[in-house]
């Protein structure tokens, strides 16, 4: 420890003996530094700067009360917005008009440059949640306050008028939209609506049910017509064995009893039913064979059998015949009704494919119409968000940003003024010769330290021989200290002097 503070004694007293044995040069640098500073401070510009805080408020009272039916604009990264849009050529084209920097003739290159100068003297930068701090600097103390404050103004209507914008062309938008599925709505309605009108078939429910009770019918009738069959193979072998005396007129009464009977019965049925309906038919027929059997009772000329009165029959064969027509007419009718009930039948199975095909129409208009019933209501319930979130914009809720602190008009210059010049100067006038002097003793190849010499050439010095100091030399060291000192305070008295004159402003 002691020979390292040993060595920088050393060199110490050699720095101090070459600022001795130069000290003309020495004196010329300080001099030359020290009034070099000072006259850069005169020509320093001085820069001015101009800041303004604004803040993105997203807390209002209306957005908890609206919430889940109306959006108010968001922004995420508000520094990141604030820079695009200042930055932007639109909002700077402006500030550089109202700021008066362009003439009407300006190029529009030299226009960009200008913009380009304001864009990088203008820092945007975030202090804080949805706080951001612009700040403008210039050398013109008011072009500084004006560019940050016409800045400020232009962006915060900006921002506003953009929240409108996309609150208002979301609205159309939405509008837009549902009045377009409206109108397909409106055509799926029409759609459905002609197609039930024009298919009157029923419900496939309605046909089964239908098939179900024409099956039924056509089984019931199936066997009443084996049991009419019947009827008629017994009536007919109890005829067979029965004679047939019977008088014309007997006849006649009989038949007309039967036919006056029918044609009640019909008369009845008539007032229920159509003329279509079967047992209507049947009965028509039946009493046009009445007529034909009383036509044919009193034209017919028969001659009875030996031993029978003329004009008499015997009753049971007369009755016997009755009952075969009556059985031989419930016969055919049947089986006109069982073919009637067939058919009616096929056609309820085709009824039944119709009503199949239809169906599958149906779920798909219907489908068509549920999936934009939905979409249409959901666009409504959309629309009138918009319209709510458009209004908060337009009433200035959702995000907003306001003016917290504006912009102050700049008083006193920032970074380097001409005082921190004016004390540097003779510090780095000091600095800088005894800087060139520590140098040139470090990088100086001669040898002068004896551990060095001891190092080098591995000997042990006995003695070093001190340098003698002449009365003439004294008397020259003498003489120029005198003249240093006077040129010092020449140039200090300089030095001075540009301090009071800036001071005073005459330079």
């Amino acid at each position: 420890m002691s020979n390292q503070s040993s060595f920088y004694l050393q060199i110490i007293r050699v720095v101090i003996k070459e600022l001795i044995l130069h000290r003309v040069m020495v004196t010329l640098l300080f001099s030359g530094t020290m009034l070099a500073i000072v006259i850069i401070g005169l020509f320093y510009p001085l820069k001015f700067t101009s800041s303004a805080t604004i803040i993105a408020d997203q807390q209002n009272i209306i957005a908890p009360l609206l919430e889940g039916q109306a959006e108010v604009t968001q922004v995420r990264d508000q520094s990141q917005l604030v820079k695009e849009v200042v930055y932007s050529a639109r909002i700077l084209s402006v500030v550089i008009k109202q700021l008066d920097l362009v003439e009407p003739d300006t190029s529009p290159k030299e226009q960009e440059l200008i913009q380009n100068d304001l864009r990088k003297n203008l820092l945007v930068k975030a202090v804080g949640p949805g706080i951001i701090k612009l700040t403008a600097t210039n050398s013109d103390p008011g072009l500084a306050f004006n560019h940050v404050s016409k800045v400020t103004e232009l962006f915060i209507k900006d921002a506003s008028e953009s929240k409108r914008s996309e609150s208002r062309e979301a609205f159309q938008f939405i509008d837009k939209q549902v009045k377009s599925y409206k109108s397909q709505l409106q055509n799926a309605e029409e759609n459905l609506k002609a197609f039930k009108a024009s298919n009157t078939d029923g419900s496939e429910r309605d046909v089964k049910d239908r098939i179900g009770q024409l099956r039924r019918d056509i089984e019931r009738m199936e066997l009443d017509l084996e049991d009419a069959n019947t009827t008629v193979d017994s009536v007919q072998g109890q005829l067979a064995q029965e004679s047939r005396y019977v008088a014309r007129q007997f006849r006649s009464d009989v038949y007309r009893e039967r036919l006056a009977e029918a044609q009640s019965r019909l008369a009845t049925l008539q007032l229920s039913y159509k003329d279509t309906y079967p047992d209507i038919v049947t009965l028509k027929h039946q009493i046009a064979d009445l007529k034909d059997a009383i036509q044919e009772a009193e034209t017919d000329d028969f001659e009875p059998d030996a031993g029978a009165s003329e004009g008499n029959v015997n009753p049971l064969y007369e009755r016997l015949r009755s009952d075969l027509a009556a059985a031989r007419t419930n016969v055919s009718t049947l089986e006109r009704r069982l073919r009637l009930t067939k058919a009616l039948l096929d056609e309820e199975y085709e009824r039944l494919k119709r009503i199949a095909e239809q169906e599958a129409q149906l779920a798909e208009l219907t489908r068509d119409y549920t999936v934009t019933r939905e979409i249409y209501e959901d666009m409504l319930d959309r629309k009138e968000k918009a319209r709510l979130s458009m209004t908060l914009d337009i009433e200035g809720q959702g995000v907003t940003y306001k003016i917290q602190e504006p912009a102050v008009f700049p008083l006193n210059p920032t970074g380097l003024r001409f005082l921190h010049f004016v004390l540097i100067g003779p510090i780095l006038g000091v600095l800088f010769p005894v800087g060139l002097v520590v140098a040139y003793v470090m990088l100086d190849p001669r040898i002068r330290f004896v551990d060095k010499l001891e190092q080098e050439i591995d000997i042990p010095v006995l003695g070093v021989v001190p340098h003698i100091h002449t009365k003439l030399s004294q008397r020259v060291l003498k003489g120029d200290v005198l003249l240093l000192a006077t040129l010092l305070i020449v140039v200090f008295a300089a030095y001075v002097s540009i301090v009071v004159l800036r001071v005073k402003g005459f330079v």
